[in-house]
């Protein structure tokens, strides 16, 4: 397999599990352990299609989720 690089620094990708935020439909999600590319130099992330795949499958309802938690949510709009 030949080497991998980014496609904004040209830095070496190296696959690792990343933890993925991802809005579907008014609500947000997370994902925990998604496989991804990243850059090691300028953290980047690529998805495989698969990965892509396992997303939408997550988001569209196929599994059940590992826990749910509450977040704080800040509207930066309102401080200004």
């Amino acid at each position: 397999m030949s080497e991998q690089r980014c496609m904004i620094c040209q830095g070496e990708l190296e696959l690792q599990r990343v933890t993925r935020a991802q809005e579907y439909e008014g609500r947000w999600v997370v994902i925990e352990n998604l496989p991804a590319l990243v850059c090691r130099q300028c953290g980047e992330r690529y998805y495989t299609p698969d990965a892509h795949d396992l997303v939408v499958a997550l988001i569209q309802g196929h599994g059940s989720p590992a826990r749910t938690e509450t977040i704080e949510v800040y509207d930066a709009a309102r401080v200004a």
